[in-house]
């Protein structure tokens, strides 16, 4: 500037120039104290800002999660990853700086609230970020290698943002930056002021780091760093916003929407068994899952399932009883952002459990017999006792739940059919048999030698059937009873039903050692109530 000629305003530039060297010299405490002010409010600004990217990333995963066809997330996933990389990096470096301020500056003290003990020290802002140690070098601080730093991190950015799009996304961003082919450069403020053009490295032309760290206080430098710092969050959430805005409609998820960020194919049905002839009917979908297990928590019968890393449940029980069972429950989600649980209630369910089975039908003795019941076990697979229906051809049947009886009256073929539900499930043929002949016997004997004592103290013949499991009993029609006494003419008595007539008593009183007994034409009558004639026995008397 010109010299003034009156004396009165050179008095004025020289106090001037005056209090500013002592300003210099001697810094308040009151501007030092408003610095760690600004310095801690940067700090509460920076977390801020974190949240808010946390939130966009978090929205941005959903949408992918929601959307995974989206054909723009190949193409700005990868500069989101990148750019949320570049910009850590930066802020890590920026931290060590201020890590390394601070330690030259004495480190932390009480006295002034955690900030340095030289926080008022203007040489060492000087020192350290802008001229350095060595001598003569007037840009040999850390400074220059921090905007070498930035503009490498803003140049990335730049690269990374839609060509059209660069100059609305970067007209915010709070650095003085020209861009020349895509390549960033950072400037000072503006050009150096006529009162400096005398001493050049005191605030040359363009020098950003002087401009930003020469000749202030420790503490302003440490602000200065801070703010760069909050400065380079701000500008990754811008372009987590912008990329968020490439994927399609740019709405962060609804506050109460639940994400589900894990997908699977699967495929339900209510039976696994199907008859011969019905329909085989599933339900084929894509079922989402929330991965993070401790939002969810599901409850069956009243007991709650653990989780496992798919946000899935898996309900056992063991089967102690046959019959139908119901399972009802819930499953609960808790929102992370409001803490607000939402509820699904499970669809009716119901398992049945049966008794093991297995069948063995010995083909060739498919057998009913005609005047007795016939006992027949039902059971078909996938389906229940009850829900069965069983019919005969040639005869009856009775019974319920897996358990019937068949009762029939001719010889020949029967034909027993299960149903179940209006479908067919088998039909299988019996032979239909007479009950096999009795055999004749007095006093448990079918003939054969017996004493002539024994034979006296009998009361007649009975018809018993050997090896027949069914209950079935044939009753004595008649039979005739030949006496061959030794040496004599036989005599016979002719005997209707099963007891001994007076005629067949008096032999007994005359029967001896070495006599004979024959009973021969016996008659009897079986359940199915038909006569037969079975062969007779002979008894010799010792």
């Amino acid at each position: 500037m010109a010299i003034p000629k009156e004396n009165r305003q050179q008095m004025i530039n020289m106090m001037y120039i005056v209090l500013t060297a002592m300003l210099a010299l001697n810094v308040s405490a009151e501007l030092l104290n408003a610095f760690s002010l600004i310095n801690k409010s940067l700090i509460k600004s920076s977390e801020t800002i974190d949240v808010r990217k946390k939130n966009i990333y978090e929205s941005f995963a959903a949408k992918k999660a929601k959307e995974p066809g989206n054909p723009k997330f190949a193409i700005y996933e990868p500069k989101l990853n990148e750019a949320k990389s570049v910009a850590e990096d930066l802020e890590g470096y920026i931290e060590t700086l201020v890590s390394q301020l601070v330690e030259q500056g004495g480190g932390p003290a009480e006295e002034y609230n955690g900030d340095m003990k030289k926080r008022d020290d203007v040489d060492l802002s000087t020192r350290f970020l802008v001229e350095g140690t060595e001598r003569g070098n007037v840009k040999g601080g850390k400074g220059y290698e921090l905007q070498a730093k930035i503009e490498q991190a803003l140049t990335k950015f730049v690269s990374l943002v839609d060509t059209a799009d660069v100059n609305e996304v970067t007209a915010n961003w709070p650095f003085n930056m020209v861009i020349d082919n895509g390549k960033v450069s950072i400037i000072a403020s503006q050009a150096p002021s006529k009162s400096n053009e005398r001493n050049p490295i005191a605030n040359p032309a363009n020098d950003w780091v002087r401009e930003s760290f020469g000749q202030i206080p420790a503490i302003a430098s440490q602000t200065m760093l801070t703010k760069f710092n909050s400065d380079i969050k701000g500008i990754e959430n811008d372009l987590a916003s912008y990329f968020f805005s490439k994927i399609g409609k740019s709405q962060e998820l609804q506050v109460d929407e639940i994400v589900f960020d894990k997908f699977q194919a699967k495929i339900v049905a209510p039976t696994s068994y199907v008859m011969l002839g019905e329909t085989f009917e599933a339900e084929v979908f894509l079922a989402a899952f929330n991965s993070k297990t401790n939002n969810v928590s599901i409850t069956v019968n009243g007991s709650g399932l653990p989780v496992n890393s798919d946000g899935v449940g898996t309900f056992k029980r063991t089967a102690t009883s046959v019959g139908e069972f119901p399972v009802s429950g819930t499953i609960n989600v808790r929102n992370d952002r409001t803490n607000a649980v939402a509820s699904y209630k499970l669809p009716e369910y119901k398992y049945t459990v049966a008794a093991p089975f297995a069948t063995v039908s010995p083909t060739k003795m498919n057998v009913f017999y005609i005047g007795v019941d016939n006992p027949v076990d039902v059971s078909a697979a996938g389906v229940r006792a009850q829900d069965l229906n069983v019919s005969v051809s040639g005869g009856s049947i009775s019974g319920s739940g897996g358990n019937y009886v068949v009762r029939v009256t001719t010889a020949g073929k029967a034909q027993v059919n299960v149903t179940a539900k209006g479908k067919s499930l088998t039909s299988k043929e019996f032979r239909v048999k007479m009950i096999p002949d009795p055999v004749a016997s007095v006093g448990g004997k079918k003939g054969g030698r017996i004493s002539s004592a024994e034979m006296r103290v009998q009361n007649g013949l009975s018809a018993i059937l050997e090896n027949f499991d069914f209950d079935a009993r044939f009753e004595v029609v008649s039979y005739q009873v030949t006496f061959v006494p030794k040496r004599q003419d036989p005599v016979s008595a002719v005997c209707n039903g099963a007891y001994f007539n007076s005629q067949v008593q008096g032999f007994q009183r005359e029967m001896k050692p070495g006599d004979t007994v024959y009973f021969e034409e016996i008659r009897v009558k079986g359940p199915d109530g038909t006569t037969r004639r079975i062969p007779g026995i002979v008894f010799t008397l010792i």
